[in-house]
């Protein structure tokens, strides 16, 4: 930085905080600290900014222990070159880079660490961005959506408020058409306060069943939240969502129409998987890694659970992890009553041999139905058991005569598949993948253990 430039700033703290040097007393002062932490300032830079409280305190401490020669920025003897990393490691990030021009530093930083080549820790991110633009291989910018800035709200407690949205994002093979190419979209539920993924995962279809089955899951997992919070969308307004969480005592919100302020959480973390998670998983696709939807959500459910609920949020200062360790008393769902709450219903009548028939399938029921509209209710995921009301009592379920379906077709191929991890590689999600596998064979046997030791809670 060159000593006009450091003048400009230095003269740019003098001018914020001058309103201030003659606030002396302690109440005074801090009413006037946080009314000007309040404006936005435009830097020299030509940005605009606020700053916090707690920055234009250190430019007053700066300012009465050594006047405006204080405020100057520090400079650095080595500021024309970057500081000093061995230089395996620099060669390694350069390969990294090239091998992905939009990876980013902080996810090669992760692959060095992952190789052993660097301790955690060791090699700073601004260290690092130096030697590569030294090196003529800066980061090819990624595409990114325009985002609206809207007043920030945030739940009070964990698992107050969850919210839910989908985002169109890469495209990989499908198996079931051949290896064509589809978009394959994000579908996500994430808790308000501490910004932790209950639930995601990438499909192919964007509608009432998939969100059902994220929703399902994350439910599963976390409990019922107390607000479920959505888009506007039809498919959102479905009775069927309604139904659900009448069922399991939660309420459903809905953005206003064309005024989406309330989802930008869930927007900034779709934004970071765009920038952090696509790239890497592009790479793996045109590599051959990833060859499925599958393939993708095992790659994807890694990068989750290692990178991004492991890192620092911006905003909350903690990782999200962290944060959502805080909650209270979770409002667990019995697996038998989260069953239920899902079912499908669908109105049939039984015929003079007491037969209906749900998707191309046939089923008997109970003699005295025969002739009478029953209500049918089923898991889409799984015909081979159907329920059956009439007036409000249940009876017997339906018995399978004919079964050439076993999955609603308004269902099928929705679902991801949630089978074992793929081998590890060498790609960056391959790293993530092997470091999941071995957290997760880890978890498994804790629990083994505390269940041989028979230990409760």
């Amino acid at each position: 930085m060159d000593e006009e430039r450091r003048k400009q700033i230095a003269q740019f703290r003098y001018e914020v905080i001058a309103p201030l040097l003659h606030s002396r007393e302690k109440g005074t002062l801090q009413a006037a600290l946080e009314a000007a932490a309040g404006r936005v300032y435009v830097l020299p830079d030509g940005t605009q900014r606020r700053l916090s409280v707690r920055t234009l305190e250190r430019y007053l401490s700066l300012y009465r222990r050594g006047g405006f020669e204080a405020l100057y920025p520090a400079g650095r003897s080595d500021h024309s070159r970057p500081r000093a990393l061995p230089q395996v490691i620099i060669d390694r990030a350069i390969a990294l880079r090239k091998e992905q021009p939009a990876r980013t530093v902080e996810q090669i930083i992760a692959m060095l660490e992952m190789e052993g080549l660097a301790a955690p820790g060791f090699i700073r991110r601004s260290t690092l961005a130096a030697h590569l633009r030294k090196a003529g291989v800066p980061r090819a910018k990624v595409a990114r959506k325009p985002v609206r800035t809207w007043q920030r709200y945030t739940a009070s407690e964990v698992h107050e408020i969850w919210q839910c949205d989908i985002c169109d994002s890469l495209r990989v093979p499908d198996v079931d058409a051949g290896g064509q190419m589809r978009v394959a979209r994000l579908v996500a539920v994430l808790d308000d306060k501490s910004r932790y993924i209950c639930y995601a995962a990438f499909y192919f279809r964007e509608n009432l069943p998939v969100i059902e089955d994220a929703l399902k899951k994350a439910i599963a997992a976390h409990g019922t939240p107390r607000i479920f919070y959505c888009d506007n969308a039809k498919v959102y307004h479905a009775g069927q969502l309604t139904e659900i969480a009448a069922r399991l005592g939660f309420e459903i919100r809905h953005t206003r129409p064309y005024s989406p302020q309330g989802r930008g959480k869930i927007e900034k973390f779709f934004g970071y998987v765009e920038r952090s998670f696509r790239p890497e998983a592009e790479l793996c696709v045109r590599k051959g890694t990833i060859q499925s939807l599958d393939d993708l959500n095992r790659y994807f459910w890694a990068w989750l659970e290692q990178m991004y609920h492991q890192r620092v949020h911006t905003t909350l200062k903690k990782r999200p992890a962290d944060v959502l360790a805080t909650h209270g008393a979770l409002r667990l769902v019995e697996p038998q009553v989260l069953e239920e709450a899902f079912l499908w219903t669908y109105g049939a009548k039984a015929d003079k041999t007491a037969c209906v028939s749900v998707q191309g399938n046939t089923y008997e029921v109970e003699p005295v139905l025969a002739g009478k509209k029953v209500q049918l209710r089923y898991n889409p995921f799984d015909l081979r058991r159907i329920q059956v009301w009439y007036e409000g009592r249940r009876y017997a379920d339906a018995v399978p005569m004919t079964l050439r379906r076993h999955v609603d077709k308004r269902v099928e191929a929705c679902l991801p598949d949630e089978s074992e991890p793929l081998p590890a590689g060498v790609s960056f999600l391959e790293h993530l993948e092997q470091k999941e596998a071995s957290a997760r064979k880890a978890r498994l046997g804790r629990i083994q253990f505390s269940a041989a030791r028979g230990d409760e809670g």
